[in-house]
């Protein structure tokens, strides 16, 4: 008899005869709680067991495909479906009876309740989550098998599965583990079903081990890896991978998508980065100068708030800074654009899948999104890197293009229907590792970087990556997936977060330099903290799998992290102020208040004056750190580049000047402000500042070697118009500039005379004695040998070099042109101080501090008198 012809029963699944019996009719099986069942269908399978009950005045009756109103399942049937977990019991199969075996509207109707019910809904027998669109899709497939032999079957898939919006894996570039996707599909493209979509992915792992390596090994030996920086971009191109995978195959919808995955990341990174700045100021704090403090506070808050790449922007393109001791949170430059991309990137995977949604474009949205932000930021990337190079290394717009390449892969991965023979991916992934190792021993810090050169690296890691573990003769499976490596990779984020502190810190701490045995304990060091910190903070604190609701966690965390660390930034930075305040009321009281020599700075040098040098410094290394003229300030009285205008600043006496004085050169004109404007001041003259950093004051500075080639046009012009300016406007031109760069003396032969043979005097300053090493800072030694600053002397040999612009004023012989040489207001005898007269002479390794040129006003005056003085004699 038809199933159709029988009287109506109520619906429940039925199971077949046994051993030639009848068909019997049962309701529905209590689920043991301990297991999950799976009403599944030949092509789809979907979860029962959710937490939401169906509405009850839907389910208390349901019309058959009969026509006959049979009764749902009562309260305590659907409450045990809810939580089935119990072994499976076979259903009717084809050709039984039942709603489940041949279903109709009310077998369909069931069906969609409990699948709505159910909890989850997305999980797949073949991995893939089928998201909001998931029970749709069974439903269409019961309907579709209804009629097929076999009928409905009960499917055991374990355990259930984690959320994908609110479990993503770890993908950050410093993640314990490198798990690819989430078991979900991107809309548009077609799964690799050549691996499982969660897999484990070992040779990312070791990909991790090589990148972290390579800095670490270049921090320690520059030398031995020249391009060892270029690891860095490697942890782009993997952070943009992962992270662009689970995107992919599971779009953020909303507000509530995005801060779970915001949230993850909070407590994936935050814990490890709060602990390791934490750590470092407090060992800044106890164990190193008060100097230090406002800088070390100031980028570590920068640090744990991600924004300490902009910070190294604008101290890299600082003439002063670029050349400054090297902050200890220097290295958080990459994690902060990392960072930053996790909040945008998200963001734009989200709107590209809405319009991908609304106009059906098949995923066509989302990679063309992305491909464009790729395209443009490499663009801007090439342009900065020519234009300003300091920039273009920090900036997150001239980076982002390196993680979109690994967002763009990502894309190509989860399109491909199958992998490539193993010998094909093992040359693929030979030719990606020597891309990487060859970058790292081919470029060097003279290469333009990023620039196309950034290209070499970022194409390498991404062929690694696309080659996916080859096995077969090329494969790498032996060091790639041996222990020691997959610690390292394991522990990479740890290990780049330690390990720069560490080379700054330990030498200065020790009073030592670091050595090979130093650098191999500092390493050693390195990997145990390390190690201890991904076992005890890294993946303690991360959210296990399966935990849903992770956003008060993360509040709770960063909350307390930021508590922290700006707390101990903020009694630092207090502390230093105090220090410094200290410091200017006793600089207030000791520079006099008018043209006459005291014993304070310069006049402690004058035997007219017979001086002796004070108990306690009047500039504190605290002050001095910030005691800059303006005239060498970036943003102030300097232009720089990318030289946009001519920057000018005027001092002295500027509301009815009697004479007016253009003080022309670079910055080494530009730290003689403050003795001009005293000598402005008292004689009631305006002088007018033309200072251009990294420039020379010619109109060849293609002839000058310390000039950037990049910059050798704009700086042509910037001379050329300043020099135009002095000669319109101006009584006296003041010049001088940077010794002992190379420039001959005849470059400046010409500038000189345009200005002679226009009537206009001119004064040259011989460059002042300076270290001229990058690697010594005055400040930092003196606030280190506070008890015998002596310590920190150079003798006027090394300080004291020829001056090329001085040589060219002597060979043209004019009456216009008058010189002066401070050198014996700076050096006694061969000994040239760090500090004169209770005054820290220098305020880096070669400008003077703004206190003590100053300070040198009684002494330059004569020559800007007689200089003046010329000028009205010249007929």
């Amino acid at each position: 008899m038809d199933a159709r012809q029988q009287r109506p029963q109520p619906p429940g699944p039925e199971r077949p005869a046994e051993h030639g019996d009848p068909v019997r009719r049962r309701r529905l099986p209590v689920a043991r709680p301990h297991r999950q069942r799976v009403l599944a269908r030949p092509a789809a399978a979907v979860a029962l067991g959710g937490r939401r009950r169906p509405d009850a005045d839907v389910l208390q009756h349901q019309r058959g495909h009969d026509g006959v109103h049979r009764r749902s399942p009562g309260r305590r049937a659907l409450r045990h479906a809810r939580r089935a977990r119990g072994t499976p019991r076979p259903l009717p199969a084809a050709g039984g009876r039942g709603v489940l075996a041949r279903p109709g509207r009310a077998g369909l109707r069931l069906v969609a309740h409990l699948l709505r019910a159910a909890q989850p809904l997305r999980h797949h027998p073949g991995g893939a989550h089928r998201g909001r669109d998931g029970v749709a899709a069974a439903l269409a497939d019961v309907g579709r098998d209804r009629d097929r032999p076999g009928g409905a079957r009960v499917v055991d898939v374990g355990p259930p599965p984690a959320r994908p919006d609110r479990d993503p894996p770890d993908v950050s570039h410093v993640a314990a583990t490198a798990t690819v996707g989430d078991g979900g599909e991107a809309p548009g493209v077609r799964p690799d079903h050549t691996a499982h979509p969660t897999h484990h992915r070992p040779d990312i792992q070791a990909l991790r081990a090589l990148a972290v390596t390579l800095v670490v090994t270049y921090h320690f030996w520059p030398g031995r890896v020249p391009g060892g920086f270029i690891g860095v971009d490697v942890f782009f191109v993997i952070s943009g991978f992962l992270i662009t995978s689970a995107l992919l195959r599971r779009p953020p919808e909303g507000l509530r998508d995005l801060g779970a995955f915001w949230a993850r990341r909070v407590l994936r990174l935050i814990p490890a980065a709060a602990l390791t700045i934490t750590v470092t100021l407090a060992v800044v704090w106890l164990l190193r100068p008060t100097a230090e403090w406002a800088p070390a506070a100031r980028h570590g808050l920068t640090s744990m708030f991600y924004v300490e790449n902009w910070r190294l922007v604008s101290d890299a393109t600082d003439y002063l800074r670029a050349h400054a001791t090297p902050s200890p949170f220097q290295h958080f430059w990459s994690l902060s654009i990392e960072e930053q991309f996790y909040v945008v990137w998200p963001v734009l995977v989200g709107l590209g899948a809405l319009v991908d949604r609304r106009l059906r474009r098949n995923g066509l949205a989302v990679v063309g999104l992305l491909a464009a932000v790729t395209v443009l930021s490499l663009a801007a990337s090439l342009s900065l890197s020519w234009s300003s190079p300091a920039e273009a290394y920090f900036a997150t717009p001239a980076r982002m293009w390196q993680l979109g390449t690994g967002g763009l892969l990502a894309w190509l991965v989860l399109r491909r229907r199958d992998r490539a023979p193993a010998t094909t991916r093992g040359i693929v992934a030979l030719a990606g590792l020597l891309a990487v190792l060859g970058s790292a021993l081919l470029i060097t810090g003279d290469t333009v970087y990023p620039g196309w050169a950034a290209l070499l690296p970022t194409l390498g890691a991404a062929l690694l990556i696309h080659a996916d573990d080859p096995d077969g003769p090329l494969s790498l499976r032996r060091i790639t997936h041996s222990r020691p490596v997959q610690l390292v990779g394991d522990c990479s984020y740890a290990i780049y977060l330690w390990h720069w502190p560490l080379v700054v810190l330990a030498p200065a701490v020790l009073g030592v330099r670091r050595g090979l045995a130093l650098s191999l304990a500092l390493i050693a060091l390195t990997l145990v903290v390390s190690w201890l910190s991904t076992r005890f903070v890294e993946n303690a604190l991360r959210p296990r799998p399966g935990t849903t609701y992770v956003g008060r966690r993360a509040l709770v965390v960063l909350t307390v992290c930021s508590v922290v660390v700006v707390g101990l930034a903020w009694a630092m930075l207090r502390s230093s102020e105090s220090a410094v305040q200290a410091s200017e009321s006793r600089v207030q009281d000791a520079l006099p208040t008018s043209l006459e020599p005291t014993c304070t700075g310069a006049g402690a040098l004058d035997p007219a004056l017979d001086c002796e040098e004070p108990d306690e410094l009047v500039t504190t290394p605290e002050f001095s750190r910030g005691d800059l003229p303006l005239s060498v300030i970036v943003g102030q009285c300097i232009s720089w580049p990318p030289f946009d205008e001519l920057v000018t600043c005027s001092v002295g006496d500027t509301t009815k000047p009697e004479r007016r004085i253009a003080l022309f050169g670079n910055s080494h004109a530009g730290h003689w402000e403050p003795a001009m404007n005293a000598i402005a001041a008292e004689h009631h003259w305006q002088v007018d500042t033309y200072v251009i950093g990294v420039c020379q004051p010619t109109t060849d500075n293609a002839a000058a070697p310390s000039v950037d080639p990049l910059q050798i046009e704009a700086c042509d012009e910037l001379v050329d118009g300043a020099i135009d300016r002095a000669i319109a406007d101006h009584d006296l031109v003041v010049m001088s500039t940077l010794d002992r760069d190379g420039t001959s003396p005849e470059v400046y032969e010409a500038t000189l005379r345009r200005l002679t043979d226009a009537g206009v005097p001119v004064l040259v300053i011989r460059d002042t004695p300076a270290p001229l090493d990058p690697d010594y800072d005055t400040v930092t030694c003196v606030s280190e040998h506070l008890d015998d600053t002596a310590a920190c002397d150079g003798t006027r040999q090394d300080y004291l070099g020829p001056d090329p612009l001085t040589e060219a004023a002597d060979a043209l012989d004019s009456d216009l042109i008058t010189t002066v040489d401070l050198a014996d207001h700076v050096c006694r005898d061969d000994v040239c101080p760090a500090v004169v007269g209770g005054v820290i002479v220098y305020a880096d390794y070669n400008h003077l501090s703004a206190t003590y040129s100053a300070t040198l006003a009684p002494y330059l005056e004569p020559a800007v008198l007689e200089a003046m003085r010329s000028g009205d004699a010249a007929p």
